[in-house]
């Protein structure tokens, strides 16, 4: 069983992807993912490349780019690697840290088999992809980025 730090369950147990699990359930979720730091301005992910990892971020600020402008600014408590996770598919996005960035990641193509042995991670997945593709929707028609 991997050590988990001490910061890592409470900032999970605010987190809206964990609502609706127990503390113990929270710990057991946690020893799956692994600790990640990355320095300010290094790159996570690289839109158009393939990846099966998704991150939570547990400190600091990522810049969320596409087509070469920065289009979303994640903040502690949010994920993203999700599409590509789920998918297989090329990342739809650039992910870089603006600050120092410490993440927890889930690697190794196992996010789909993590969300069907949690599925209530799934429920609670699933009304921030449609928040955000509502937003990228909103915002292309009306021609703009958001932050």
């Amino acid at each position: 069983m991997a050590t988990v730090r001490d910061d890592v369950i409470p900032a999970l147990e605010r987190s809206p992807l964990f609502a609706g699990l127990s503390k113990d359930q929270i710990h057991k979720i946690a020893e799956r993912f692994d600790d990640a730091t990355y320095l300010a301005d290094h790159g996570v992910l690289t839109e158009g490349l393939s990846g099966p990892e998704f991150f939570i971020i547990l400190e600091g600020d990522a810049e969320v780019i596409m087509d070469g402008k920065v289009i979303h600014t994640l903040r502690p408590g949010d994920f993203f690697g999700e599409m590509a996770a789920l998918d297989g598919k090329s990342r739809t996005a650039t992910v870089r840290a603006k600050t120092r960035l410490r993440c927890l990641t889930l690697g190794d193509g196992t996010f789909r088999q993590f969300l069907i042995d949690h599925p209530i991670v799934a429920v609670n997945l699933l009304p921030e992809i449609v928040r955000r593709f509502r937003s990228v929707a909103t915002n292309a028609s009306a021609g703009g980025g958001q932050d």
